[in-house]
């Protein structure tokens, strides 16, 4: 979601917003699933976009996935 890099999804981090970012290991949590990369720019980053993406505030353009 960060970075836009590819990793396939058991390298991947799912996050739901739970009154705050959950960190969902399992990938069984309900609610929109949001993915992050274990790069530490990523995670320093990520509940700022997340944030701005949850809340509609993005730029608009889907992600080509």
């Amino acid at each position: 979601m960060v970075c836009r890099a590819r990793f396939p999804k058991h390298e991947l981090t799912r996050h739901v917003w739970r009154g705050e970012w959950t960190p969902d290991k399992a990938y069984i949590l309900p609610g929109r699933g949001y993915y992050c990369c274990a790069g530490e720019a990523c995670i320093a980053k990520f509940p700022k976009r997340a944030a701005t993406v949850r809340k509609g505030k993005g730029d608009g353009k889907r992600d080509e996935a």
